[in-house]
């Protein structure tokens, strides 16, 4: 396992996040605009030049002495991104493995990096984004190749990437947390279908593009969830990655690994904006249990994955204490169980970030979560008091 920690300064909405412990599960809440994404963003940023300074030391392990893999930092920018990062941001991230630290930094308009990484600690991560316009990829998707074209952002262009290949590899998908199951179906012109079939037979099938928004923006992340866990091939992610450079780059003859691409530990990053997105408190729930299982439950062994969750429900965040509860009971709740230790939960509030998780006790302080409900109340309470009030004066 490895352990990984961020600090944002000056980015965009966040002045300055303190460190950030990121777990196999992180979830972020906060209001519109606080910046979840954007530290979201930040982290799969890392993560990613972090994957490339872990290929690069692969070559020069296996006695490569060119410098095989360049970047800059500004390229790498997508979407807003480009804008929200100044001269005065500051990101530094750390990873440990085996006890040993690595980072990467950016800071006054650089990018540093401590990353002469050994044999032993190398390890394979494979980044994936799910954006909360994923509403947009059942439509989009009836298009066949003419959806090839589109462009709605990196963000988006990426979620429907993953969710194109995972629908390549599976064909059926239980969808049990809203009582449905969906098949892939291939169409004329490259088209495909996606087919929903509700699993008491009460109605007709039906496609997905014609579903409720809560059906749309949820059954692409579940198909993305059951690609990650079962289905993704890490041998041909790092085929791309770094055999085919080295034909590319012409250096096979210098090539000489000490180690086997398959001997490298394998993470899948999968990062969700908003994954309660048009579902009703129940739905959310049950949907947030489905992933959880997913993720750390149903994987085919060889690989972790890691979730980071940005979202804006107090539903999910108090559902947490009882996926800790169940896991100190030995027991699941849908399957889904989660250990003190594997979850992280922050606030992001003016502009920093507050950890909710209570110190040395298994649990998670949601009061400051019900702050809005509160004032909903005391405000009833004053109007109610103004209108006993009014009602003695007359």
């Amino acid at each position: 396992m490895i352990h990984e920690t961020i600090h944002i300064k000056n980015l965009g909405p966040l002045n300055d996040t303190g460190i950030i412990e990121i777990k196999p599960l992180t979830v972020f809440i906060g209001n519109s605009a606080s910046g979840k994404s954007t530290l979201m963003k930040a982290l799969v940023l890392m993560r990613y030049i972090f994957k490339r300074l872990s290929i690069r030391a692969y070559f020069h392990n296996s006695h490569i002495q060119e410098n095989v893999i360049n970047f800059r930092f500004r390229d790498l920018l997508r979407d807003n991104m480009s804008v929200l990062v100044t001269t005065d941001t500051y990101i530094h991230y750390v990873v440990t493995i085996n006890g040993n630290l690595y980072s990467v930094s950016y800071s006054g308009g650089k990018l540093s990096y401590n990353a002469i990484i050994p044999n032993e600690d190398l390890c394979f991560f494979k980044e994936v984004w799910v954006a909360e316009s994923r509403s947009a990829i059942a439509p989009l998707s009836s298009q066949g190749t003419l959806a090839k074209n589109a462009y709605l952002g990196f963000f988006f262009n990426e979620t429907f990437t993953e969710f194109d290949n995972a629908t390549d590899a599976i064909k059926h998908f239980d969808l049990n947390y809203i009582g449905l199951d969906m098949n892939v179906e291939r169409g004329g012109n490259n088209q495909k279908k996606f087919i929903l079939n509700p699993k008491d037979k009460n109605y007709s099938s039906f496609e997905l593009r014609h579903a409720s928004s809560g059906i749309q923006t949820t059954a692409p992340l579940i198909a993305m969830m059951n690609y990650y866990a079962q289905a993704f091939d890490f041998k041909s992610a790092q085929k791309r990655s770094i055999i085919d450079l080295l034909f590319e780059k012409n250096l096979t003859t210098q090539y000489r690994p000490e180690m086997e691409l398959t001997d490298m530990p394998k993470y899948v990053h999968i990062h969700i904006e908003e994954p309660e997105l048009s579902l009703d408190p129940t739905s959310q729930i049950q949907m947030l249990n489905e992933i959880i299982r997913l993720a750390f439950y149903s994987k085919v062994d060889g690989r972790e994955i890691g979730l980071v969750l940005a979202t804006h429900s107090p539903y999910i965040i108090n559902s947490l204490n009882l996926l800790m509860k169940a896991h100190d009971c030995k027991t699941g709740i849908d399957g889904a169980h989660v250990g003190y230790d594997d979850l992280s939960v922050y606030q992001i509030l003016s502009g920093g970030v507050v950890d909710l998780k209570v110190k040395n006790i298994h649990y998670v302080n949601t009061d400051r979560l019900s702050e809005d409900i509160n004032n909903i109340y005391d405000k009833y309470q004053e109007l109610k008091q103004l209108q006993n009030e009014e009602s003695l004066g007359k």
